[in-house]
């Protein structure tokens, strides 16, 4: 047992820890506080993750005219937990699973409109595989491409803010693949550049209903299985108070990034979100930089859309602390500027 626990010891592997503080601002709200913390732990070919995330609602403000939406809640707060688990094979595939936990207290006590809204709670699992392909090298470049996918958020309909309704969580398959090319030369050890490109493609396999009983008709979630085969055809959708139709083509959701790294440490990048035709304002411009110390992380991220009326426009700050519990301590670009 002695021989197992140390080479147990022996073995540790890396630990990643990065805080998260947000403060959101949008014309209907005072604000949204969001506070959280993500983790993980690699090991050999596993790693295992654990995320918390706490975002708080401020008051709703008096808008339109003097007129209150009742389709916004009012003060609350949701509470959002996920665990992970991944674990790399050496013929290049990499698996994974997690299972997500979300509490929405759904402004508990009070009401909206002449609703008495409750606390909610719903849990949903995300499956995804990637797979890296053999490398590809010359003498001037190095070339590693990848494939993947996943289904996240897939689980029962939740009770979100009406107690009758069920609405279905968002659901979303998602391919792509991607590359990242090396300059094949090195300067104290270091990558002098790495250029990586990704594309992606997400469909969101997601339906509500419409049924009836003796009361009329309403307005439920479609069973999530159904759902996975159901959601690929054409759609109908409120836009205000027409009716339209998206059609397959309209539905996709395209994803695209680039980054150029220097010395495996300073980074520059550039995102592009296309949303779908019904989702079109949530569609934006990302641009980013990044420095990697190794033991921290800083980066920044500029994201813009065209309206200017979402939650995720302006300035995003992070910080990623990694912790060797291996004894190791790594090199980064400081002991080449200061030694």
């Amino acid at each position: 047992m002695k021989k197992l626990v140390r080479r147990w010891w022996e073995k540790r592997g890396k630990l990643q820890v990065t805080p998260s503080w947000q403060n959101y601002f949008w014309r209907l709200r005072l604000g949204w506080d969001h506070r959280g913390v993500k983790a993980n732990y690699r090991r050999g070919p596993s790693t295992f993750g654990i995320s918390l995330q706490r975002i708080e609602a401020g008051e709703q403000v008096t808008s339109y005219g003097g007129l209150e939406p009742i389709l916004y809640k009012y003060v609350h707060y949701d509470l959002m937990v996920k665990t992970s688990y991944s674990h790399s094979f050496q013929n290049g595939l990499t698996a994974g699973m997690a299972i997500n936990y979300l509490y929405s207290s759904q402004a508990s006590g009070t009401r909206i409109s002449t609703q008495l809204v409750a606390p909610n709670t719903s849990v949903s699992l995300d499956l995804g595989a990637n797979y890296q392909f053999p490398k590809i090298q010359s003498s001037g470049f190095i070339l590693s491409p990848h494939l993947g996918m996943a289904l996240t958020d897939f689980g029962a309909p939740s009770h979100y803010a009406d107690p009758d309704t069920k609405h279905p969580l968002a659901t979303t398959l998602r391919l792509g693949g991607g590359a990242n090319i090396a300059l094949n030369k090195k300067v104290y050890g270091w990558q002098v550049v790495e250029l990586s490109v990704m594309q992606n493609v997400s469909k969101v396999l997601a339906r509500i209903e419409v049924k009836s009983n003796d009361n009329g008709f309403y307005r439920n979630a479609m069973n999530p299985f159904k759902a996975l085969v159901k959601s690929w055809g054409t759609y109908e959708y409120y836009d205000g108070p027409r009716i339209k139709k998206s059609n397959f083509s309209e539905q996709l959701w395209w994803h695209s990034g680039v980054e150029l790294k220097f010395l495996e440490t300073i980074a520059l990048r550039w995102g592009y979100q296309k949303a779908g035709k019904a989702e079109e304002e949530m569609s934006y411009r990302a641009l980013g930089a990044g420095i990697d110390l190794y033991y921290l992380v800083f980066d920044y991220t500029h994201i813009k859309n065209d309206e200017d009326d979402n939650l995720l426009v302006g300035h995003h700050w992070q910080i990623t602390g990694r912790i060797p519990l291996d004894g190791t301590r790594p090199d980064t670009i400081l002991n080449m500027l200061f030694d």
